[in-house]
Order: structure tokens, then C-alpha cells, then sequence
């Protein structure tokens, strides 16, 4: 069995087995939101530990709600969806340029 482990934005972990195809999505973080189109909406993760489960047709919800479109906290949902994607390119980002500067004192250094 294979594993491949994501991080995602927002304190969210996707564990995909390439057996089952299962994907699991698990909350690190005290809460968060994820928008997930095997739920139809977004996913908001209730707590630390909560877990989305999609595999083929199955979904399974442990500790989250799904919110669609239309539902009072929708907007604000998705508002906090875009605001962990951008710190989570953001922070992508900063990694990756600090690995340039190490490569490039490297390479100066030769």
C-alpha cells in the first residue's frame, strides 16, 4: 500500500492510498474549510482531528458539515478559503526563494 501525503492550505493534510484511490482529508488546525466538489460545497472541519473521507462515490464526513452555496456562512467560508491559499503560496514561496539564495551562495562559492 502507498500513501501519498499532501499538505494543504488552511492546516489541512490530504492522505491519498493509490490501492483504494481512497482520499482522506484530515484537520490539523482547530478548525478549518476546504472546498471539496466530491461534497458539493465546502467542507468546514470542525475541530482538530476532523476527517472528509472520498472514495469513487463514498463520502464520509467525521466532525465536519458541509456548506453550499446559498448557506449564511458560505461567504465567509470561502473568504477564509482564499485567505489560506494565499498565506499558504505565500509561504511556498518564501521557501522556495530562500533555497534559491542557498543554491546561489553555493554556486559562487565554487
Amino acid at each position: 500500500m502507498t500513501v501519498t501525503v499532501t499538505r494543504k492550505p488552511g492546516g489541512i493534510t490530504q492522505l491519498f492510498n493509490t490501492e483504494t484511490g481512497r482520499v482522506t482529508y484530515k484537520c490539523k488546525a482547530d478548525s478549518a474549510f476546504m472546498l471539496i466538489e466530491a461534497f458539493g460545497g465546502i467542507v468546514k472541519f470542525n475541530q482538530k482531528g476532523a476527517i472528509a473521507t472520498v472514495t469513487g462515490h463514498i463520502t464520509a464526513l467525521e466532525s465536519c458539515d458541509v456548506l453550499k452555496k446559498g448557506h449564511p456562512d458560505y461567504k465567509e467560508a470561502l473568504t477564509a478559503i482564499v485567505a489560506a491559499h494565499k498565506e499558504f503560496a505565500q509561504q511556498a514561496s518564501d521557501s522556495c526563494q530562500n533555497e534559491i539564495k542557498e543554491l546561489e551562495n553555493k554556486l559562487s562559492g565554487l
